[in-house]
């Protein structure tokens, strides 16, 4: 797609960024589908959501992102199928560079690591989610928790830091 195309786009993503209307999901999820760098056939992203850099964010099938989120994807963000992404939660994959002491920590620019979320993974309101994360498949993680670590697989986790609180058990009946 020729990069005109894209700028078009990518305003008329602000232009319905905010409308909360059952038209303006359907719209938002058609233009995502052409700035994302790969999607599924089916996800909603509501109203108010920022994504920086979509063309770093890959999503899978049945996934939703609720209200008020942030994506500064400036490495990958890849989120697999059925993940439900609760309100305000942050996904964060820069971070200021702060070793030399002689420099302004603004001056010495950021680095940057990809996140990754799971098959069928919920994220709680108010969840911040740091660089180099990996949240495994079949994982809770708990409202307004910092997640700065891997989460292993069928595990619910909470807290600041983020902290395996429980495991999702499988019952055969």
């Amino acid at each position: 797609m020729n990069n005109i195309l894209k700028k078009i786009i990518r305003k008329l993503v602000l232009f319905v960024r905010y409308n909360p209307y059952n038209y303006s999901i359907k719209i938002r999820n058609y233009l995502y589908k052409y700035l994302f760098k790969s999607s599924g056939n089916s996800f909603n992203i509501l109203d108010g959501v920022v994504i920086n850099f979509p063309e770093n964010i890959s999503i899978g099938n049945n996934v939703s992102i609720h209200q008020f989120c942030y994506f500064d994807s400036q490495d990958d963000i890849i989120i697999g199928s059925n993940v439900s992404i609760g309100n305000s939660v942050k996904f964060i994959t820069s971070s200021h560079n702060f070793l030399d002491k002689d420099n302004l920590i603004k001056n010495q620019g950021v680095s940057t690591k990809s996140i990754i979320i799971e098959d069928n993974v919920w994220i709680g309101c108010g969840v911040t989610i740091l660089q180099g994360v990996k949240i495994s498949k079949n994982s809770i993680i708990g409202a307004n928790s910092l997640v700065n670590k891997d989460i292993p697989e069928d595990r619910i986790a909470a807290g600041v830091p983020c902290k395996v609180i429980g495991e999702r058990k499988w019952w055969k009946f």
